[in-house]
């Protein structure tokens, strides 16, 4: 076991290491393009890698997000691993949850304007630099909290709110016993 540790441990520093090949002509920026992390099977670390994908644009009733921090949670692991029910094919952008910066929005989207500071949910694609998401899931953060700190806040906060108030029926007056309370990673992105 301690084997298969360390061997992972090589193959995520190997990933960290590999750097683009230096271009000159690809200095210039390409807004039409956007980086990624791709799963490209599922399996472990070595099925991820960093690709480029077309920047997204918003529809109707989305808001384009240029993503400061994305989640990394349990499900994302699972999702990897394909230990889900009816997981999706890959090659697929993981990720359901991030906080970034409003840099555009569709059509008929009302409430958020350019520069807003935002978490979001997404099915999938939240380990990109830009990512789309419909208007009913992206929520403005507080000026005091981080970017981190609302992309690892999303999906962990809805799940303990429904497992103490719509499972447990947590109401006034009761009380509960959390432990091993935990598990929200963020990852920033540069």
């Amino acid at each position: 076991m301690a084997k298969e540790g360390t061997e992972i441990a090589e193959e995520t520093e190997q990933m960290i290491d590999q750097k683009e090949p230096e271009n000159p002509v690809s200095a210039v920026v390409d807004s039409k393009e956007m980086r990624a992390v791709v799963l490209t099977g599922f399996g472990g670390l070595n099925k991820l890698k960093v690709t480029k994908k077309p920047m997204p644009e918003p529809q109707e009733g989305e808001v384009k997000i240029r993503v400061k921090a994305c989640g990394l949670n349990f499900l994302d692991l699972m999702v990897r691993q394909g230990n889900i029910d009816n997981p999706p094919k890959t090659p697929l952008v993981p990720g359901f949850e991030c906080s970034g910066i409003v840099e555009s929005v569709g059509e008929n989207t009302k409430g958020f304007e350019i520069g807003d500071r935002v978490m979001a949910f997404v099915n999938y694609n939240a380990w990109a630099e830009v990512v789309c998401s419909p208007l009913d899931f992206v929520f403005k953060i507080p000026d005091d909290m981080t970017f981190p700190e609302a992309a690892a806040f999303s999906l962990n906060f809805v799940a303990a709110y429904m497992m103490l108030f719509e499972v447990a029926n947590l109401r006034e007056g009761m009380s509960v016993l959390v432990h091993s309370a935990g598990g929200g990673v963020v990852s920033l992105l540069p």
